[in-house]
């Protein structure tokens, strides 16, 4: 079962193989129009095209690959509230209305992931049991506690759980205390990013795979835009760029954007009842919020899947997931004789200030990404607000806002700085822990 070098990160992930059928798609060969052209065939512009068609607009989606290629295909599946900024961190750089707009966003993003798949049917193993943020020390425990005060305020609650409750809940006496989401969870990402294909070409979306844009441009007069790829060609009012951590050259400055970082996984065999009832006893997700995060669920087959940081670059060997066994081991020794069938990984797209950003490059031209580990969540509800840009491109008043990201300096340079922020942070974390 364990694949040697090069593990491809989306061959061999665990989601391939029990993963839904995709969709019959076809590779863009003639010249064509539509309302709107969306460029990325993951769950942002799944998530876009869905909304768009069921308000009657016309919808093409190009994708270079196959369909949840990337980062959509590749998750953890974690179904997560949040943001990397708190609720008052979030207003004090969206001053309301807009900042308010933004947290009842975050706030409501798993029940509305999780809407989605109940109102389309989706197929794609949803498990709605909540998700835990465990605490390493009282200084992270107090750090908390002020998060749960915070969104209180607004309406949404946080449960703090000290030692006892957060050793019941997980099977692991290491954490100080944490924090339960209760209606977090997961889902199988890559049946849920072709189950979106499949809903949105039942709606009358048009899908292109094996389809790598080569170029856009606008007419001369600004009112159009043309999209051509190595056979084909579209022509359209709004392009939508939904690339994340695969973006590449294709807009000048948009790949400094973002830095794509990799983060890798494996999945268990299927763990015996006796492990089941004593790790994750309720089949919560859980994450080990520390600097480099640690992230853990169950599959519908009680396969463990556990998630962490990953080298810089995209193929990887067997001896790249040793860190990561080693660091299981520290929360639940007791996997000590448990065999790790899948081993994968893909990008997960940084930005400079660690929140998404949905961003007009010009008119007609928007994209919408950067989702610093919670592509899920975040992914569907940016889907919905690039749509929305479409749908009232004059209403500003779109729950995410507008803004202009930043650019990494030395962005040629990433893959160094990367390594050594994660040395660094895995320093800090180790003293920490101490």
């Amino acid at each position: 079962m364990i694949k040697q070098f090069p593990i491809d990160g989306s061959r061999d992930a665990l989601w391939m193989a029990t993963a839904v059928p995709a969709p019959a798609t076809s590779t863009l060969q003639e010249k064509t129009s539509c309302d709107v052209t969306i460029i990325g065939g993951g769950l942002t512009g799944l998530n876009a095209a869905l909304h768009l068609t069921k308000q009657g607009v016309s919808v093409c989606v190009l994708e270079s690959k196959s369909i949840g290629f990337g980062g959509s295909g590749r998750s953890g599946g974690q179904v997560n509230l949040g943001l990397n900024l708190s609720p008052s961190q979030l207003l004090e750089k969206f001053p309301s209305p807009a900042g308010e707009r933004l947290i009842n966003l975050v706030i409501n993003t798993p029940d509305y992931v999780f809407k989605i798949i109940a109102d389309n049917q989706l197929q794609c193993d949803p498990v709605q049991n909540g998700w835990i943020q465990g605490a390493i020390n009282n200084s992270s425990l107090d750090s908390q506690i002020r998060l749960a005060k915070d969104y209180a305020t607004h309406g949404c609650h946080l449960e703090v759980l000290d030692k006892p409750g957060v050793s019941a809940r997980i099977g692991t006496t290491l954490y100080s205390g944490g924090l339960h989401v209760r209606n977090a969870g997961s889902i199988q990402p890559l049946s849920y990013t072709r189950e979106l294909a499949r809903t949105a070409m039942a709606q009358g979306a048009r899908i292109f795979t094996q389809s790598a844009v080569t170029g856009i441009q606008a007419s001369a007069d600004k009112k159009d835009w043309t999209v051509n790829t190595n056979q084909g060609q579209l022509i359209s009012k709004h392009v939508l760029i939904c690339t994340n951590g695969y973006t590449d050259k294709l807009v000048g400055g948009l790949a400094k954007k973002v830095v794509p970082v990799r983060s890798i996984l494996i999945a268990s065999e299927p763990l015996p009842d006796t492990l089941r009832a004593a790790i994750l006893p309720g089949e919560v997700t859980f994450v080990d919020k520390r600097r480099l995060i640690l992230y853990f669920r169950y599959d519908r087959d009680g396969r463990l899947c556990i998630g962490d940081h990953g080298p810089m670059r995209d193929a990887f060997r067997v001896e790249d997931f040793n860190g990561l066994k080693k660091r299981v081991l520290k929360v639940f020794p007791q996997l000590s004789n448990t065999r790790w069938d899948y081993h994968w990984g893909g990008r997960v797209a940084m930005t400079k200030d660690t929140l998404p950003f949905l961003y007009q490059i010009a008119p007609g031209l928007t994209t919408g990404m950067g989702y610093n580990g919670r592509g899920v969540g975040m992914g569907t509800m940016m889907g919905k607000a690039l749509a929305d840009s479409v749908l009232a491109p004059s209403n500003t008043a779109t729950d995410f806002p507008l803004s202009t990201p930043k650019s990494f300096a030395l962005h040629q340079f990433h893959s160094a700085g990367v390594s050594m922020a994660v040395k660094w942070m895995a320093l800090r974390d180790h003293l920490q822990s101490m």
